[in-house]
């Protein structure tokens, strides 16, 4: 006997907005790596497969609706993971602790108060050598990305001579 598992093709939308406020809660835990991954299989804790196919750079978020089941909301919940939490202390710290995580090629996340990037021992020695407040915690690696800007040429459709 064949079962359907359901397909999520959009996020439905976040808790956080007051989403489904009323609705059980059933959480979906995914690491940042996971949440980036626009297609995978998924098991909440409540025991629902689900197929998630977003479109191509989309990415979850902590406290996305996935899908309802009833009265019962499949929310994404970030696991805890191994974080470096940087706590620049003024904007000139804030400046020098962006510049060594970017000169670096490390991943973060930035929350109002810190900047989170899944800890690496000699990223935590460069920024506490620098003077930056670096602490090596367990918690969800969530807040703002940054992606890099990228400009792509503007392809000029090219003419042939007949000479």
């Amino acid at each position: 006997m064949a079962t359907d598992v359901p397909v999520v093709v959009a996020v439905l939308g976040n808790l956080a907005d007051g989403d489904r406020a009323g609705d059980t809660v059933d959480e979906l835990e995914l690491t940042a790596d996971e949440r980036e991954r626009a297609h995978r299989r998924v098991r909440s804790r409540g025991n629902r497969e689900l197929i998630i196919s977003l479109e191509r750079g989309e990415e979850l978020r902590d406290g996305d609706v996935v899908y309802v089941d009833g009265e019962i909301a499949v929310v994404v919940v970030a696991a805890r993971e191994d974080v470096l939490e940087v706590s620049p202390r003024t904007t000139r710290e804030w400046a020098i602790a962006a510049y060594q995580l970017g000169n670096l090629h490390r991943p973060a996340r930035f929350l109002e108060d810190a900047i989170l990037t899944p800890y690496d021992g000699s990223t935590e020695g460069a920024l506490r050598g620098l003077g930056v407040l670096a602490r090596r915690v367990r918690r969800g690696l969530v807040g703002e990305r940054s992606r890099p800007v990228t400009h792509q040429p503007v392809r000029q459709p090219h003419q042939h001579r007949n000479d």
